[in-house]
């Protein structure tokens, strides 16, 4: 809903400034973080089996470092708005956007520092309740804001959602406040020392990793009046904010459990953690990643608007890319709960890079597609070192049946894909559907097995018995 009033009210090109203000905030965001949103996670989920003074002693430390970074963040946006805005905009007309979202670095570093405290402590349940409240009166204020304001309205929504934001997180985490524990002056140092060294360089990765999608941003913003813009930011919701659902329950709940595994050297546990995760992660995107290819074009002018419809010609191998982004995801995970920091940001450094290299090179061979096909080839390029790396380190292997859903989902896709360029609009509908269903099937089959025992399936079958 927010998507479809933003494109009515906002316009591709203002569509795409919204993508162009949420680069800037979150770059600058990953500058004073310290990879907090990982050591926060993996600190205290090591720390949750263990005597509870200590425990508190974490979240503590946890707490305050997230609060001094978004203050930080704060500081850096107001002294900086002028030369930011001069630099993204062309202008300093929109300095005072930079001054007034000071406000919602700080908002938002309390709800991040809570965030994590949640995550650490496994508990899902009332993380995904609280980002239910947050996602529905966050969607009020933005429909309001764009609607009075236009694009004035964009900062004055990131500013009153990350205030309301949070108001909800500070009391629905209210049951989980500290015990009264203190840090001494050299408890304090070494939380320091540890989470900035450990963070340090995760805050550089990521601040890379966003610097290098404002590069592109860059280049795209000028073209056709900003609609390649647009499409940018577009294709980039589709395939992360409503596909990347997946992404974030497996960074709130499979990133703690694998660091505590890990952390009591339970090797075995681990490399089965991860084969059943990346199985998870394939069966869940499977059948989504096929519906988005079937009925991708009707979603977008649904959540969009028809002057969205060209987004498509990213999806065609952005979606294909998806599956290896999974992959990426799941097995990045196991170097990072190792604590090898270094190989996780060279992996990650290099792969920002390409993208903009790849990027831009695509686009200009073949347009909006090449943007795709440039994630697909960063992605597997990515996933052929970052799992040539687990095996040579940590012996690792996928099993069999990941290995043979992987290759059954290499060839659907290349199935899929050859029939959009090579058949007709109905036969490429066909061929779609037949992929869809077989992969919605099967996934619903195995994850039943896995999830429910077979009990769904058990109930199917003697249905149509009777």
């Amino acid at each position: 809903m927010v998507n479809k009033f933003a494109s009515i009210y906002l316009g591709l090109a203002g569509y795409g400034i919204v993508g162009l203000i949420e680069n800037i905030t979150q770059l600058i965001s990953s500058l004073t973080s310290f990879g907090i949103q990982f050591t926060g996670v993996r600190a205290i989920a090591a720390q949750k089996n263990s005597d509870e003074v200590s425990l508190h002693k974490t979240i503590k430390f946890v707490t305050l470092f997230t609060i001094a970074s978004g203050t930080l963040a704060a500081f850096i946006s107001v002294v900086f708005a002028q030369q930011i805005s001069k630099y993204a905009f062309k202008t300093t007309d929109y300095t005072i956007w930079f001054v007034i979202l000071g406000v919602y670095f700080v908002c938002n570093s309390y709800v991040q520092g809570k965030t994590i405290i949640l995550e650490g402590l496994q508990e899902v349940r009332k993380l995904l309740l609280l980002n239910v409240f947050v996602n529905i009166f966050g969607a009020l204020v933005i429909v309001v804001c764009y609607y009075y304001f236009y694009l004035n309205g964009i900062v004055a929504a990131m500013v009153v959602t990350s205030a309301l934001n949070a108001f909800i997180f500070w009391r629905g985490t209210q049951p989980y406040q500290l015990i009264k524990v203190t840090l001494n002056k050299e408890e304090l140092q070494t939380n320091l020392k540890y989470f900035s060294k450990s963070g340090g360089l995760l805050a550089i990765n990521t601040t890379i990793g966003l610097a290098c999608f404002f590069l592109i941003r860059m280049f795209f913003k000028p073209i056709d009046n900003g609609h390649v813009l647009g499409y940018y930011h577009t294709g980039n919701t589709l395939m992360v904010a409503y596909v990347g659902i997946v992404f974030i329950a497996i960074s709130k709940c499979y990133f703690p459990r694998l660091s505590q595994t890990l952390q009591q050297k339970q090797k075995e546990d681990g490399s089965l953690l991860v084969n059943n995760q990346l199985e998870l992660c394939l069966l869940t995107l499977m059948p989504v990643l096929f519906l988005l290819y079937l009925i991708g074009k009707s979603c977008i002018e649904l959540l969009f608007s028809t002057a969205f419809l060209p987004v498509y010609e990213i999806l065609v191998f952005g979606l294909a890319a998806i599956f290896i982004k999974g992959i990426n995801y799941v097995v990045g995970y196991m170097i990072l709960s190792h604590n090898h920091i270094k190989t996780y940001f060279y992996i990650n450094a290099l792969s920002d890079v390409l993208n903009v290299v790849l990027t831009i090179a695509f686009y200009r061979w073949i347009g909006l597609y090449g943007i795709g096909l440039a994630i697909l080839v960063n992605y597997s390029l990515s996933a052929l070192y970052t799992l040539y790396y687990v095996k040579k380190s940590y012996d690792f292997k996928m099993n069999k049946q990941v290995k043979n859903l992987f290759m059954g989902l290499t060839f659907a896709n290349i199935v899929v894909i050859t029939a959009y360029f090579k058949t007709e609009s109905l036969w490429f509908y066909v061929i779609t559907f037949c992929v869809f269903m077989i992969a919605l099937i099967y996934s619903a089959v195995k994850l039943d097995t896995y999830l429910f025992d077979g009990k769904t399936s058990k109930k199917i079958r003697s249905f149509f018995k009777k």
